[in-house]
C-alpha cells in the first residue's frame, strides 16, 4: 500500500520542524499558546515577504547605504590619494 501523499504545506513543515511536523502527523495536539505563537510568526513572515517584493525591505535599503558609504570613501581615498603625488 503506498504511503499517503504529504503536500507542499506538510513539506514546508517538515523543513522547518521535522518533531513538529511528526507530532503532528501522529495526532498530538498543540497548545492555545504555541498556535499563537505559530499564527503571529505566519503573519511576521507574511508582511516580510510582501516587503522583500514591493523592494520595502529595510535590510536591503541598510545594504544600500552601506555600499554607498564604501563608494564614497574609496573615491575620497582615490582624489586624496591622487593629490598626494
Amino acid at each position: 500500500m503506498p504511503d499517503p501523499l504529504i503536500n507542499v504545506s506538510e513539506l514546508r513543515a517538515f523543513i522547518y520542524c521535522e518533531r513538529s511536523w511528526s507530532l503532528d502527523r501522529q495526532g498530538f495536539l498543540v497548545s492555545p499558546h504555541t498556535q499563537a505563537d505559530r499564527d503571529a510568526g505566519t503573519v511576521f513572515h507574511e508582511h516580510r515577504a510582501i516587503d522583500a517584493v514591493q523592494g520595502d525591505d529595510p535590510r536591503l535599503l541598510r545594504w544600500i547605504y552601506v555600499l554607498l558609504a564604501l563608494a564614497a570613501v574609496l573615491l575620497l581615498a582615490y582624489f586624496v590619494q591622487g593629490a598626494h603625488r
